[in-house]
């Protein structure tokens, strides 16, 4: 790993005037010390070339306006900023952010004062200096959209690392915890990744600066948080032939309920999680970087599949407490490096990756407990009683569409054998106690066929309505079970060949007898009566309570 470092030729003397004009103090004193021997700095090492921008670079470039006194953004100001104008609009200002409130300003106004240092190569992130703070301090700028300060680092010891290890994230070193919390990764294990083919002396200042983890010892069962002192508030809302309670949330797309009835876990396509107390209709807890989530059958786990950033697939399961959000695992387990699927099944937490394995994880000792390979194009896993079902179909990325032939399988996690296969099955719900499975068909029809597991029997056939013949078949298509397994709740898009028109639609059947209880339109948008509100997620309480995850619209909520 040779290091090749190029010092450019000086242009202090140059441009002292300009940046004069920017700092009336002019540059920190050991800043100007570095400049005036250099104008910034080129490393090659390992493969890569790392470069510390010359001045003219930090303060935006040679064109015109480019070297501009820092002015305070308002509230008031922001409709009127041209982004596209700004010194480093594309590394540090997103022109999409909310900034309506003193934070979000004052974060606006940090990213207006910082210049450049340089920018980390293959990643969307910046390293920056703020000139006008009392101190100079430099930061991590993360998409464009947060800054975090780099604790300890002056800018001689930032060359000093720089000239090393170039932007190789040497810098996570000085981070804090309330930038680890925000970017949901963990530094030292970052840390440690980075640099394990470099001999660990060259970086073990690093690492000293980081805590140390706490040896894992022996397993522990794990302490769940303890429930809310708050008096049980039970749930009510209207029935389902009155308009349903609307709770505004961003695009939910999964929603399921703990085994009391008195949490609802929501997954959303931004991918954040939450979790409401559903009595009070009050959110306790809010997680970014979720990319799928299921509850544990008693209620009391969450599981979670996480990522480290934006753009970037799951790479980690979390299992968190439901009450509070807190982790009830020392470090992340990481079966994978891209994870597309979970399911809580009985006492495991069941994860697909992307190279076509299941990984079983078990909830009380927290370790693998079996890997089942050759499981290819899992859509989505769930639960029937203690075994697993895998809808699996191809997806052709081009066209974003599922494609090929599509089946339901039902595995024995104990032996990782396929019990049963139903083919042309593409949506799926059980039982909690895994006694009966219902399964959706797409045809020119919806078809739900309800099946008794043990026997194999299919005890009932649901017919459903038209499927527009131009639309993806499966939209809003989804399936439900009652806690009790006595109430099939059944989404779907229906359309109508006389009037060419397309309703959403939700019903409500008996279980038992296979027949139809209620039926409700979920409406259309009300400024584009063309388009429907879909469901995209399902849930029924043990109070009686549908939870319809309709994406753009909301949580709307019955009493059924």
């Amino acid at each position: 790993m040779e290091r090749r470092l190029k010092s450019p030729p000086s242009k202090l003397a140059k441009l002292e005037p300009a940046i004069a004009a920017v700092l009336p103090g002019g540059l920190p004193r050991d800043v100007a010390r570095f400049y005036a021997k250099s104008d910034g700095l080129k490393l090659s090492w390992n493969g890569e070339e790392a470069v510390l921008v010359g001045l003219a670079e930090m303060f935006g470039g040679l064109k015109k306006g480019s070297f501009r006194e820092h002015r305070v953004v308002k509230k008031a100001d922001v409709d009127e900023l041209e982004w596209a104008d700004l010194p480093f609009y594309e590394q540090f200002f997103n022109e999409h952010g909310d900034y309506y409130d003193k934070k979000s300003i004052d974060q606006l106004n940090l990213r207006m004062r910082l210049k450049l240092l340089a920018s980390v190569a293959g990643e969307s992130n910046e390293l920056a200096i703020d000139y006008f703070a009392d101190e100079p301090t430099i930061y991590l700028v993360h998409r464009a959209d947060a800054a975090y300060p780099l604790k300890g680092l002056g800018f001689a010891d930032f060359v000093a690392w720089f000239s090393k290890f170039g932007t190789w994230r040497w810098y996570f070193a000085f981070l804090d915890k309330k930038a680890e919390a925000s970017l949901n990764i963990d530094l030292r294990a970052e840390l440690e990744r980075a640099f394990e083919d470099v001999p660990a002396e060259e970086w073990a200042p690093l690492l000293a600066r980081l805590p140390k983890k706490k040896a894992p010892g022996p397993v522990r069962p794990q302490v769940q948080a303890a429930a809310s002192e708050q008096p049980v508030v039970r749930p009510s809302f209207p029935p389902l032939k009155q308009p349903p309670v609307v709770l505004e949330e961003e695009y939910p797309r999964r929603v399921a309920f703990s085994p009391d009835g008195q949490r609802l876990a929501v997954w959303g396509a931004n991918y954040e999680l939450f979790v409401y107390d559903v009595g009070r209709r009050a959110r306790l807890w809010k997680q970014k970087h979720a990319a799928a989530m299921d509850l544990s059958p008693d209620g009391q786990t969450i599981a979670v599949l996480e990522r480290s950033r934006e753009s970037e697939p799951a790479d980690r399961l979390v299992l968190r407490s439901s009450v509070t959000g807190k982790p009830l695992q020392r470090e992340p387990w990481r079966p994978g490096r891209t994870l597309t699927a979970l399911a809580c099944v009985g006492g495991r937490v069941v994860v697909a990756d992307a190279a076509d394995t299941l990984h079983v994880l078990d909830l009380a000792t927290q370790r693998a407990s079996k890997t089942v390979p050759r499981v290819k194009n899992v859509r989505r896993l769930g639960a029937a009683g203690d075994r697993l079902l895998a809808h699996v179909q191809a997806y052709d990325a081009g066209s974003m569409m599922l494609t090929g032939p599509s089946a339901v399988k039902l595995f024995d996690l104990e032996t990782g054998a396929v019990v049963t296969s139903w083919t042309g099955a593409s949506a799926f719900a059980a039982t909690a106690d895994g006694a009966l499975v219902a399964l959706g068909s797409l045809g020119k029809r919806t078809l739900v066929r309800i099946v008794e597991l043990e026997s194999g029997r299919v005890l009932h056939e649901l017919q459903g309505g038209a499927i527009h013949p131009d639309e993806t078949p499966d939209a809003g298509f989804h399936l439900a079970f009652s806690p009790d397994g006595a109430r099939l709740v059944v989404s779907e898009r229906v359309y109508d060949p006389a009037s060419k028109t397309v309703t959403s639609t939700v019903s409500l059947h008996d279980a038992k007898q296979g027949a139809l209880r209620e039926r409700v339109d979920l409406g259309r948008d009300p400024e584009r009566p063309r388009i429907t509100i879909d469901a995209e997620g399902l849930a029924l309480s043990v109070d009686g309570v549908l939870c319809v995850a309709a994406d753009a619209y909301g949580l709307r909520l019955w009493q059924v």
